[in-house]
């Protein structure tokens, strides 16, 4: 396992890069690695901090992740989350070119009992997803896309995509199978909160990976 990758830390706030196939976090018992594991030993030595999570991404998708360290940080990015006032962007490979090449995807989303998700054409049932997108580059029958989150919902980039006929490459769930070698190609590149303590904006970004790349 690739050791802990700090992207920004001070005395409320840690924010890392989730290498794909790792956990964001479990429940009690399960022995799997996570990125809430290396970030709590990463901690051990303060006595003060406290790690809470804020979000999380799927196993299989990487990126930008922030943990809070006290009960006040934790409060207010609950609340930043749940009023939707954090800025999220990813980029995905998906498989083909989509029309128009960019646009926003909206839809209601419900989770099945064993764990997929799936979107109803109800609308008293699931919950609201939206994701704006932008095409970056195209090639070989494959488009990389920068996509913004309006909602937070559970795979909710992978179930829109493929609902529009572009599941992201190497998708082990929702995409062609079986999906193309390597690690899947959604990467959380980009995330603007409030800072707890100060009210400050601020930005973390990270290159995104190899992988990405037409």
């Amino acid at each position: 396992m690739r050791p802990l990758r700090v992207v920004y830390e001070d005395a409320d706030v840690i924010v890392v890069n989730k290498g794909p196939g790792l956990l964001s976090s479990t429940v009690s018992g399960e022995r799997r690695p996570t990125i809430l594991a290396q970030v709590r030993d990463h901690v051990a030595g303060d006595r003060r901090a406290h790690i809470g999570v804020i979000h999380r991404l799927d196993r299989d998708a990487a990126g930008v992740l922030v943990f809070s360290k006290n009960q006040a940080a934790f409060e207010s990015l609950k609340a930043q989350f749940l009023h939707h006032t954090v800025n999220r962007q990813y980029q995905a490979v998906i498989h083909g070119k989509i029309d128009p090449p960019e646009g926003s995807i909206t839809s209601r989303l419900v989770e099945y009992a064993d764990g997929t998700v799936h979107s109803t054409s109800r609308v008293d049932k699931g919950q609201l997803a939206r994701t704006d997108y932008k095409t970056l580059a195209s090639a070989k029958n494959r488009t990389l896309l920068l996509l913004t989150l309006h909602t937070g919902r559970k795979h909710q980039i992978r179930v829109q995509l493929n609902d529009r006929g572009h599941p992201i490459v190497g998708d082990r769930v929702y995409g062609p199978q079986p999906p193309v070698v390597g690690p899947m190609r959604l990467v959380a590149v980009r995330l603007e909160l409030d800072h707890p303590r100060t009210a400050k904006r601020m930005v973390f970004q990270i290159e995104p990976p190899k992988y990405l790349r037409m």
